[in-house]
């Protein structure tokens, strides 16, 4: 009775040590796939979020709400995967919901910022841009990823926008926001202040950081109106490749205006484009200035992305913000991999 103890324990020990190992190496349902982000139409609280798994032949649309049986919010602007975390921005709903990345089960909601844009996870700080109030500065709030308390709150320009981390440092665009911008601050982490101001060209978005830790800015250029909605005046869209304390201005376009960047795998190359009324994506080797003639897609898309574990183009249509959008996936270099309908006015696309 002994031995038959012993073996039945043995055989107990060892079934349980093979099941936590395969529990170990299976994934959430929402990893190994493209995270889509969707505004939603203005007002209407009905952002979501869309999944696509690499390879397959379908999107599921509208994880978040199907996980938590409750709508995300008013307008998904950006978002973050930190240490099994997805972090999303609402703009107008003026909060942060906390999710975890791998099943999509919410964890918690910051609230009380007021229209917040886009975040980053740095030493275990969440950085959240905020436009503020119209005629106020924007800022970058800071809080703990542990309990999500606020730890402080760091005033820049107008219009705080796109994000980005290197050599110690965090990365801000001053876009302008509801009027004119035309610099990035540079935060120092370690004591969450305000070190250095670069001038750039008018309204810089997105941040992306090369393969040198340089950081680059799409700048998408200011277009002034009449009352017709004629031009009266323009800037030009550039990209500013920002090496620290200085930035160098290439001029891409004079009278079109391209809003988003993004960098492939190798960090060897930028990709710009998107926008409405802008056609096409390029790009631009990072040891280059020899601007692409041509695009490598064709297309007036919403926004796009590049995804890190092949250099696969994911672009976004938005025909408007009260049906459907479109992710279309494409090859480095154009082929057509896919066309899948996704959420209200998909302008993002993360990849866990």
């Amino acid at each position: 009775m002994r031995n038959l103890k012993v073996l039945l324990l043995t055989g107990l020990v060892a079934f349980l040590f093979v099941s936590c190992e395969k529990d170990d190496a299976t994934t959430g349902e929402y990893e190994l796939g493209a995270i889509v982000l969707n505004e939603g139409s203005y007002s209407n609280s009905n952002a979501s979020i869309s999944f696509y798994k690499y390879g397959g032949t379908s999107v599921q649309n509208d994880v978040f709400n199907m996980v938590n049986s409750r709508s995300l919010g008013d307008v998904l602007q950006g978002a973050v995967i930190s240490n099994g975390k997805i972090y999303m921005v609402l703009n107008n709903s003026g909060k942060v919901e906390v999710a975890s990345s791998a099943d999509f089960k919410q964890l918690y909601t910051i609230e009380g910022l007021v229209n917040p844009r886009c975040a980053i996870v740095v030493n275990s700080k969440l950085y959240v841009t905020q436009w503020g109030s119209y005629g106020e500065n924007g800022s970058v709030k800071v809080f703990s990823t542990e309990d999500y308390s606020l730890i402080t709150s760091i005033t820049l320009g107008k219009g705080c926008e796109g994000i980005a981390f290197s050599n110690g440092k965090i990365y801000v665009a001053n876009s302008g926001g509801f009027e004119l911008g035309n610099t990035i601050s540079v935060i120092d982490p370690s004591s969450n202040t305000l070190e250095n101001t670069i001038n750039v060209a008018d309204c810089p978005k997105e941040l992306v950081v090369d393969k040198n830790g340089d950081v680059w800015a799409i700048c998408s250029g200011y277009i002034e109106y009449d009352a017709n909605w004629n031009i009266t005046s323009q800037s030009p869209s550039e990209l500013a490749r920002i090496d620290g304390t200085t930035a160098e201005r290439v001029v891409l376009f004079q009278d079109q205006h391209p809003s988003h960047i993004d960098i492939n795998s190798n960090r060897d190359a930028v990709f710009y484009g998107g926008g409405y009324g802008f056609n096409g994506i390029y790009k631009l080797p990072v040891d280059s200035r020899e601007l692409a003639t041509a695009p490598t897609v064709d297309g007036y898309f919403y926004g796009f992305n590049v995804n890190p574990n092949n250099d696969d183009i994911y672009a976004l249509l938005a025909p408007n913000f009260s049906s459907a959008g479109t992710l279309e996936i494409y090859s480095n270099i154009g082929a057509d991999k896919g066309e899948f309908e996704v959420g209200i006015g998909p302008n993002t696309v993360l990849f866990n």
